[in-house]
């Protein structure tokens, strides 16, 4: 080939075929090109972040908001209530007044919330919205004030035992009135002589827990001699709620007396057991499907 004196042609000097050079002034516009549209880019690119860095200046703008969000312990005026029976207890949330951007309870999430016992631990979630941090982001709170089943004599005490032995020495005194004093005593006196607090088998029903408050009973006949007797007065379903006053039959403390009849006359006689044994053989035999747990 043979190159023409202004270079812009190759002449093929057997057949004259021609090729015309290629000086690469084509790349040389396709790059000035390029260039040009990567100096629109980055102006655009730095305006963008121009605006974006006086909006994180600004206070209140959402990117303000977002590289320096307002910080608060959302737990300030936050609880948590329990109710029910330990062991089938629920947790619920208690919100005071505060801010609203962050006052709705859906953003609180209690783990775990229902089938507590007293002295578990129950911890609250907090998701903070946008533009706030929690710290901390979570409370563990500890379940307490639920109502407990009466398990064991133990817990029987105070206020809530003398209760029950006033209620049970009203009933033995009205079960005497007919022979005490009369022609055939003159004179009774009665001492606790024990409790049997029996637990059902079943987790649920009626008649949970029964407690019998029993007593020793000496009458003296106008003879001088002394009888003596045993009496129970009768309670069920014991509970103690959270202000620890003992409940039973739906809060009212009610007792009865059970057993045989041991007459001092046809028309006066009074329900009761002249041996202990007698009395808890048929304590024990009423309440088959209960276990004496005292």
């Amino acid at each position: 080939m043979e190159l023409s004196e202004d270079g812009e042609k190759a002449v093929c000097p057997y057949c004259r075929h021609t090729l015309f050079v290629d000086k690469g002034e084509s790349e040389q516009a396709e790059y000035d090109q390029r260039w040009d549209r990567l100096k629109v880019w980055l102006i655009a690119f730095c305006i963008v972040a121009g605006i974006c860095l006086i909006n994180v200046l600004i206070p209140g703008s959402p990117l303000h908001e977002v590289f320096f969000p307002q910080t608060a312990n959302p737990f300030l005026g936050v609880s948590v209530k329990f109710y029910g029976m330990s062991g089938e207890g629920r947790a619920e949330l208690q919100i005071s007044q505060r801010p609203k951007e962050y006052s709705d309870p859906i953003r609180f999430e209690i783990d775990p919330e229902t089938g507590l016992r007293n002295g578990d631990v129950v911890t609250v979630k907090a998701k903070a919205p946008f533009g706030w941090r929690f710290k901390p982001s979570e409370k563990q709170f500890t379940v307490e004030g639920l109502t407990i089943w009466v398990m064991g004599t133990h817990q029987i005490r105070g206020d809530n035992l003398a209760s029950i032995h006033a209620n049970t020495e009203q009933l033995i005194r009205e079960d005497w009135a007919d022979i005490v004093p009369s022609s055939f005593a003159s004179d009774i006196t009665y001492t606790p002589y024990r409790m049997y607090l029996f637990i059902s088998d079943e987790k649920t029903g009626y008649n949970y827990n029964v407690l019998y408050d029993t007593y020793e009973v000496k009458v003296t006949r106008t003879d001088g001699s002394v009888f003596t007797s045993y009496e129970a007065c009768r309670y069920a379903d014991l509970k103690i709620p959270a202000d620890g006053v003992l409940t039973a039959n739906y809060g009212i403390l009610q007792g009865f007396n059970f057993g045989f009849s041991h007459g001092f006359a046809y028309d006066q006689a009074f329900a009761g057991w002249t041996s202990p044994e007698g009395m808890e053989a048929d304590l024990r035999y009423a309440n088959d499907g209960r276990h004496l747990a005292d």
